[in-house]
């Protein structure tokens, strides 16, 4: 979750006349020796430039053949050039940085390709002060917002709400862009009925999050369906508190024949708690967990099954819902792009 841009730095996608042969914000502010900021500012007509600047970026923009897009006009009016990616962000979870880097990553990408910036702010929960300094910053066209609460959005103006994009369906007001977690949770599962496991237990984030109570409410459903009792383990994210959370469950009731960790720090927590059981994961218990980003602290090997989430093609249609100028509230969920095995094993059916 972040390798870019942490506490407000920002991020940017270089484009370069080699893209598709068409130049960009970047070729013209290099050609011109201004920042793209700049260039923007000039392109949408803003009097904070001076008329020698003005003079030298439409001189190097018609050199190079540049038109903005439409989606880069349609910021113009008083708007911003640059997307803030909001990192609502809970303390010692340093598995977070892998997820915010990714979408901070594919927004700068999808970004650079319309003219607009992104940069990475990070928030912490119940900051509103925060959120309602970056809703009056004219420099800003929109906002996507990671982990957000109906509390975070209840701070915004409502001409920036309908600029603002969740990563999870919170309120049917703000638009939001996820992957279809019921759907991804039901593969999970039925992935683990299919190896013979029924026993499951479900470790999962905290429960105001939306991903985690749509997670949730899948995994209440299927248990439901095959008649097996919910097994849930409720930890705050980060990898110390989840393993505490599932030492105790196990402790209490043993272990269980599957694991699925709503998260990838779950999942390293469920790996290690395992290992420091003696139990071998893949054959004397399966794990499966979510998003499969790359494992810092998985051993070589390690069985173990995950739900791959798309996360920048989520990125990369929240921004372009923020280019739109009005994102219309719109609510779209995006199917899992899969649902990959690292290495498991051979699973041993209860007898």
């Amino acid at each position: 979750m972040n390798h870019m841009a942490a506490g407000g730095g920002s991020a940017s996608s270089a484009g370069g006349p080699g893209r598709g042969g068409r130049p960009t914000v970047e070729d013209v502010a290099a050609a011109a020796g201004v920042s793209r900021a700049t260039v923007s500012r000039v392109l949408n007509g803003s009097p904070r430039v001076l008329p020698a600047t003005r003079e030298r970026v439409l001189e190097a923009a018609a050199e190079l053949g540049f038109v903005p897009s439409a989606a880069a006009r349609a910021l113009a009016g008083g708007r911003g050039d640059r997307v803030a990616v909001v990192a609502i962000s809970h303390p010692g979870c340093l598995e977070e940085d892998r997820f915010f880097g990714t979408v901070t990553a594919a927004a700068a990408q999808a970004a650079g390709e319309i003219g607009l910036g992104v940069f990475l702010r990070r928030v912490a929960p119940g900051d509103f002060g925060a959120l309602r300094a970056l809703a009056a910053d004219r420099e800003i066209a929109g906002l996507i917002v990671i982990n957000p609460g109906r509390g975070a959005l209840g701070a915004l103006p409502a001409a920036v709400a309908r600029r603002t994009v969740t990563l999870g369906a919170c309120a049917p007001e703000v638009a939001a862009v996820d992957v279809d977690n019921p759907r991804a949770t039901r593969a999970a599962l039925a992935h683990l009925t299919a190896l013979g496991r029924r026993r499951v237990t479900l470790v999962v984030g905290p429960g105001d999050l939306p991903c985690v109570r749509e997670r949730t409410e899948a995994y209440h459903a299927h248990q439901a369906a095959i008649g097996q009792p919910d097994r849930l383990v409720r930890a705050r994210l980060g990898m110390p508190d989840a393993a505490r959370a599932l030492e105790t469950s196990f402790d209490l009731d043993g272990p269980p024949e599957a694991i699925f960790a709503a998260g990838d720090g779950l999942a390293d927590a469920v790996i290690e708690v395992c290992r420091r059981r003696g139990l071998r994961v893949g054959d004397d218990v399966t794990v499966v967990g979510f998003d499969d980003e790359p494992p810092p602290r998985r051993p070589a090997g390690t069985a173990y099954a995950a739900v791959r989430s798309p996360v920048p093609a989520i990125a990369t249609a929240a921004l372009r819902m923020i280019a739109s100028g009005d994102t219309g509230a719109e609510q779209r969920r995006l199917p899992p792009a899969r649902i990959g095995l690292r290495a498991v094993g051979a699973a041993k059916r209860p007898g």
